[in-house]
């Protein structure tokens, strides 16, 4: 696995000025090479977009998405429909097609993207408050994020620690991960995409 700084990943603004994303990874899972690509060119997509200002959501045709909380706090708004999103590691899930209006609590903040191609891929995410053992049984690719302290990654071949906005991404290991959580408080996601 592959271990990440948000602050090194490269920050791409948005068009309509309302934040930027720091893309994680992305790719296509051999299965559905062959397939029609639409206007996108991946099966997932993980990041984390910093939010500015207040604004319409981009919409993704065909794309599930999991939001979770990094910073701040949001409000998603579509019609009656409506997400918020008020403590870090808050997480939803919803349709890449609907069209969600952002309204910011209180000041930017950032959120966590999980995307994925419904057709082709999905993902499950959770978020952990203390230390965990991931055993990333049939998952393609496994991402986990620290969102706040800090955590120390343990396998039979060695240990990583990781601080808030440091993570690993990457095929998972054949034995499974003792992530173990170093203080008192902390929080991270994971992330296991699946074909």
């Amino acid at each position: 696995m592959t271990r990440f700084d948000l602050a090194r990943l490269p920050a791409t603004p948005w068009r309509n000025g309302g934040g930027w994303t720091r893309e994680i990874g992305a790719g296509v899972f051999l299965s559905s090479v062959g397939e029609a690509r639409a206007d996108l060119d991946w099966d997932w997509r993980l990041s984390v977009a910093s939010i500015a200002k207040d604004g319409a959501f981009s919409t993704f045709a065909g794309i599930d998405r999991v939001a979770v909380l990094v910073d701040g706090a949001v409000t998603l708004q579509s019609g009656a429909a409506m997400l918020s999103w008020c403590s870090q590691g808050d997480a939803h899930a919803f349709a890449g097609e609907a069209p969600f209006d952002a309204r910011l609590q209180a000041g930017p903040a950032r959120f966590f993207n999980v995307m994925t191609r419904r057709a082709n891929a999905r993902a499950e995410v959770r978020v952990h408050r203390q230390g965990f053992r991931l055993a990333a049984t049939g998952a393609a690719q496994v991402c986990l994020l620290v969102l706040k302290g800090r955590f120390r990654v343990v396998t039979p071949s060695g240990e990583q620690p990781l601080d808030a906005a440091h993570g690993l991404i990457g095929e998972p290991p054949a034995e499974a991960l003792e992530i173990r959580m170093l203080g008192e408080a902390g929080c991270i996601a994971q992330v296991q995409l699946l074909r």
